[in-house]
């Protein structure tokens, strides 16, 4: 009798095991997707069954946070886009990404993304989250999971220019004029966008012989610009590479104004024509010094 009941209770147990077996999963499909406005993952939901459910979804901290906790994003940033809607997430509350959904026919894909926060330093991200299944059936909680959501941000650099390409007018009394600075009528202004803290030089490796000599230095920058190029320097193509600012991460639209100036050759004069001379800016990231 004893060995009967045993025996009982050994099966009773399987059942059990095998009748609590049922997951619903979230995992990853591909890597993390930066835009200027959004940060996105795709992910995707799977279970092990042919049952139907809803899918509610529970953060467990109130922001996303970097691995050393330098930053930290709030969680009013963080939406599920269910490919129908965007979802609003609140801390410690379910906020619900399915309805009477069967997925082991075909898994149902979403979109976590963080909207509208601005430039995101560079760095991994995450953020716990609670994923509960309700059997729509009995109406009970089939399954609760935790899953770390993580965003893993590249690093970039984006540079614009807005303003037409920097032109040197030298009028006739100018031409024969010596030591006389003549700088662009207007001058180009640079746009930065940036994750990490950066670099701005420009590379003149291609600048021809010129007619005369011609400089380079800024002329103003906004807030997180922390140095810049106060005195001209001599542009030649023996010195290709010339720093003309600095900044500190994140830079969004960050800029600094340039300013190029000639004077006459020594001992000459500037011949009439027109002269195209190339520089090319480069951004890159770097320590501010």
């Amino acid at each position: 009798m004893k060995k009967l009941l045993l025996t009982t209770i050994i099966a009773f147990a399987f059942s059990c095991v095998s009748a609590s077996a049922a997951m619903v999963m979230l995992d990853y499909i591909g890597e993390t997707h930066v835009t200027s406005n959004n940060i996105e993952r795709t992910l995707i939901a799977t279970s092990d069954d042919g049952k139907a459910y809803n899918i509610a979804i529970r953060p467990l901290e109130e922001a996303i946070t970097n691995s050393d906790g330098t930053v930290s994003i709030p969680l009013e940033y963080l939406f599920i886009n269910n490919t129908k809607e965007d979802v609003y997430l609140k801390y410690n509350e379910y906020s619900n990404i399915f309805w009477d959904t069967t997925l082991d026919v075909a898994p149902r894909n979403m979109t976590a993304k963080i909207k509208d926060y601005g430039v995101v330093p560079a760095g991994v991200y995450s953020i716990t989250l609670e994923v509960q299944a309700i059997d729509i059936e009995t109406q009970d909680v089939a399954t609760t999971s935790s899953f770390s959501l993580q965003f893993i941000v590249p690093t970039f650099h984006e540079l614009n220019t807005y303003s037409a390409a920097p032109e040197i007018k030298v009028s006739a009394k100018d031409a024969f004029t010596k030591n006389v600075k003549i700088k662009n009528e207007v001058s180009p202004m640079i746009y930065i966008r940036s994750n990490t803290d950066w670099v701005l030089s420009v590379d003149t490796t291609d600048f021809a012989e010129a007619e005369g000599k011609f400089y380079i230095k800024t002329e103003s920058a906004s807030g997180k610009v922390t140095s810049r190029l106060l005195e001209r320097a001599l542009i030649t193509p023996d010195t290709p590479e010339i720093i003309i600012a600095r900044g500190i991460a994140p830079a969004e639209n960050e800029f600094v104004s340039v300013e190029f100036s000639m004077e006459n050759p020594d001992g000459g004069y500037i011949p009439a024509g027109d002269y195209n001379y190339k520089v090319k800016y480069i951004l890159r990231e770097g320590r501010d010094k």
